[in-house]
Order: C-alpha cells, then sequence, then structure tokens
C-alpha cells in the first residue's frame, strides 16, 4: 500500500508543479506554496490529501497577504506495522512541518463548519476514542509513511485552547492535533471543511 500510495503523491506532485511550487517531504506529505500579497506571513494549512481537490479549488482565487504552504497529508492513509488502521492526521509529521517551516499560524482543516478553538483532550484506545482520564491505554502505533519511513504514534492528545477571534464564524470544538502547534508556541486553529472559503476569506482578513 505504501508504494501505491507514493506513487499517487508522485504523479499529483508533477501535475502540481506545473502550476506551483511543489514538493513532497520525507513523511509523504505534498507541499504546496501560494504566494499572496505584500505583508503577512506564513500560514500553514493542514488538510488530508483526501480533500486535496476541494482544499485547492477553494484556495484558486483567493485574497491573502503572505504565503500560505498547504501541506496535504496522507498519514490517515499509511498502514501500521501492527495492523491497526490510522483513524486520523498522525501527530510526528505535523511536528516535522512546523519545526521545518517555522509558520506564523497553523490552520488545520477538520470536518464541520466555522472554527475550532478548543480540544479537551482524548486518546484513541482499543475501545474507541475515550477522555484523557478514562480507563484504557492509548494505541501505540508503528506507522509506515508512504515513503518507507516509519515512526511511532502514540493515540493521546493533550487539550489546547486559542483565544477567540473577533469573527462571525461559529466557534467551538476543534481537531485534536492542535495541541502540536501550541506547544510550539504557533498561534493554532481549526478551520471546517464546510464553508472553508468563507472560513478562510475571515480569517485571512484579519491577519
Amino acid at each position: 500500500m505504501a508504494s501505491a500510495l507514493l506513487e499517487r503523491l508522485s504523479l499529483d506532485l508533477e501535475v502540481l508543479s506545473e502550476h506551483l511550487r511543489a514538493g513532497l517531504d520525507e513523511f509523504g506529505t505534498l507541499l504546496c506554496y501560494l504566494e499572496g500579497g505584500r505583508g503577512g506571513g506564513t500560514t500553514l494549512l493542514h488538510a488530508p490529501y483526501t480533500e486535496a481537490l476541494p482544499v485547492l479549488q477553494v484556495l484558486n482565487g483567493l485574497a491573502f497577504r503572505g504565503r500560505i504552504l498547504l501541506a496535504l497529508d496522507p498519514s490517515p492513509l499509511s498502514p501500521t506495522l501492527e495492523g491497526l488502521p490510522l483513524t486520523g492526521p498522525a501527530r510526528s509529521p505535523l511536528e516535522h512541518l512546523l519545526r521545518a517551516h517555522r509558520p506564523s499560524r497553523l490552520l488545520l482543516a477538520f470536518p464541520g463548519e466555522g472554527l475550532g478553538v478548543r480540544f479537551p483532550g482524548g486518546k484513541e484506545t482499543e475501545g474507541g476514542w475515550r477522555p484523557l482520564e478514562a480507563e484504557g491505554e492509548p494505541l501505540v502505533l508503528r506507522v509506515q509513511a508512504p515513503t518507507g519511513l516509519t515512526y511511532r504514534e502514540v493515540r493521546a492528545y493533550e487539550a489546547w485552547e486559542s483565544p477567540l477571534l473577533p469573527l462571525s464564524l461559529p466557534q467551538g470544538e476543534g481537531p485534536y492535533l492542535g495541541a502540536v502547534g501550541r506547544a510550539l508556541g504557533v498561534p493554532t486553529y481549526g478551520v471546517g471543511l464546510v464553508n472553508l472559503r468563507a472560513s478562510l476569506e475571515a480569517l485571512l482578513g484579519l491577519w
């Protein structure tokens, strides 16, 4: 599966490179660089690889300042060495992106609408997702990236919260990976895939 996914990613990279500056990192994350107007910093927009087409369509013609680094993450599709499926994005690929590119802010695409500004903490166990303080050990997986790189993923994620923004968008619970950005001092928000363009226009208008 890893080699087949890498082939798909490589084909997509070839197509995107005809239109954008694009690349593929060691975790198999597909990166696309979009340049906006003068001023502003770099916004890392992290989205599942499966949402590549709708997210790129949203970004087409979007007005913003600075740069957007779109990271299309294939980690939910990557096999694990224990044979258990990875049911959502993994921590290590995102940490690598943040340390390597040092963005001014992080936006995490997630199912839903509006902004994600907090997560109460949780873990994935053999019995499903539970609060961190609940009984049951979190799954510990050895994940194989499409590139063949393997890494350890402990499916336990700390609580996080970001300040509310002066926007009319719904603001509520967000994606579990938000603590990764907050721990590294990066302003972090979830952004819902429903009505994504409207949310991005409102957010990027602030920055």
